[in-house]
C-alpha cells in the first residue's frame, strides 16, 4: 500500500469517528474556551491600561477586539487576526498609537514563550516527550546560524534607529507597550494569574476533547498537546490547516493511531474554531453596533486594512 493511500485512509477513518463523541464533554470544552477568550482579553486590557496611564481603556471594548482578532486568526493567514486587535483597539485608547498597541501584544506572546518553553524541559525531565529524530550537523547548527543573523539584523536596526528621528519615536511608542514589564508588582498581580488561569483553561479543553472522544491520556499528554497546538499556529495557513494534524499525531503516538490523533486532532481544531468564530462575530457586531453580520465583517474588513487610520 502507498503512503498516499495510508494517509488518505486515515483521515478517511478519521472523519467517520468525528460524530462519535461524547457531548457532555464537549460542552465542558466549549465553556472553558470561552474562558480562554476571557482571562486572555482581561490580561490584554491591563497591559494596555498600563501603558496608558490615566486613560480610559474599556473592558468590554477590549474583550470584543480581542475575541473578534482571535477568530480572524483562525481564518486568516500568518495571525492576521493580531492586526484586527490593533485596528480595533487602537481608536478605544485615546493618544494611542500602532506600535504601543502592538507591543502590548507582545507581552502575552513573551509569557507563552517563557511558559512553553518551562513546560517543554518539565515534560522532558518527566520523559513525556516523544522521542525525536536526531537532525543532520548541518541542521544542528541551523538555529546558530539563524540566531546569529537576527542579532546582526537587530543591532543594524538599533544603529539605524539612532539616526531617524521617526525610528526614535517609534522605538519610543514599542518601549511605552512593555510598561508593565517595568513595575514587576503590577505585572504579577494583573497580569500573570489571568495568563496562567488561560493556559490552565486551554488543557482543560484538549483534556475535555480527548476525554469526548474517549481517550484517557495523562496529563502530561494534554500539556503537550496544548504546546504542539501553539507550535501549528506558525505555519503561516489560516489556524496552522495541517501542521495541527500532523503535531498531534507526533504527540499522540503510542496512545493513538494516526487515524485515531487525526480525527482528535480535527474535532479538537473544528471545536475551538467554530466557538471563537461564533464568539468573534458577536463580538464584532457589538463593536460597530450593528445587528446584520455583514454589515459587521464589512466595517472590521476597513479597520483591519486601515489600523492606524
Amino acid at each position: 500500500m502507498s503512503a498516499a493511500t495510508t494517509v488518505t485512509q486515515a483521515v478517511d477513518d478519521a472523519f467517520a469517528q468525528v460524530t462519535h463523541v461524547d457531548p457532555r464533554f464537549l460542552a465542558a470544552a466549549i465553556g472553558l474556551q470561552l474562558l480562554v477568550v476571557v482571562f486572555r482579553s482581561l490580561a490584554w486590557r491591563n497591559v494596555l491600561v498600563a501603558a496608558h496611564p490615566g486613560t480610559r481603556v474599556p473592558v468590554f471594548g477590549i474583550g470584543c477586539s480581542y475575541a473578534a482578532g482571535a477568530a480572524m486568526n483562525g481564518l486568516l493567514p500568518a495571525h492576521g487576526g493580531e492586526l484586527a486587535k490593533i485596528g480595533f483597539a487602537r481608536p478605544q485608547i485615546s493618544g494611542s498609537t500602532v506600535p504601543t498597541v502592538a507591543a502590548t501584544l507582545s507581552v502575552a506572546t513573551i509569557f507563552d514563550a517563557v511558559l512553553g518553553s518551562i513546560l517543554v524541559v518539565l515534560l522532558w525531565s518527566l520523559g513525556a516527550l516523544p522521542a525525536l529524530p536526531i537532525p543532520s550537523p548541518a541542521l544542528a547548527g541551523l538555529p546558530l546560524a539563524l540566531g546569529s543573523a537576527g542579532v546582526v539584523l537587530l543591532g543594524v536596526a538599533v544603529v539605524l534607529g539612532f539616526r531617524s528621528r521617526r525610528l526614535r519615536r517609534i522605538g519610543r511608542d514599542v518601549l511605552r507597550g512593555f510598561a508593565v514589564l517595568r513595575t514587576p508588582r503590577r505585572y504579577l498581580v494583573s497580569v500573570v494569574p489571568l495568563q496562567l488561569a488561560a493556559w490552565a483553561c486551554r488543557i482543560g479543553v484538549v483534556t475535555a476533547v480527548l476525554y469526548a472522544y474517549g481517550i484517557h491520556a495523562s496529563l502530561e499528554t494534554g500539556v503537550l498537546l496544548v504546546l504542539v497546538g501553539g507550535l501549528s499556529t506558525a505555519v503561516p495557513v489560516p489556524g496552522g490547516a495541517g501542521a495541527q494534524q500532523v503535531l498531534s499525531t507526533y504527540a499522540l503516538q503510542g496512545t493513538l493511531s494516526a487515524a485515531g490523533a487525526i480525527s482528535f486532532s480535527l474535532g479538537m481544531q473544528a471545536t475551538v474554531t467554530v466557538i471563537n468564530t461564533t464568539v468573534g462575530l458577536l463580538a464584532t457586531m457589538l463593536l460597530f453596533r450593528t445587528l446584520r453580520p455583514v454589515a459587521a465583517l464589512r466595517a472590521a474588513r476597513r479597520h483591519v486594512s486601515v489600523p492606524g487610520g
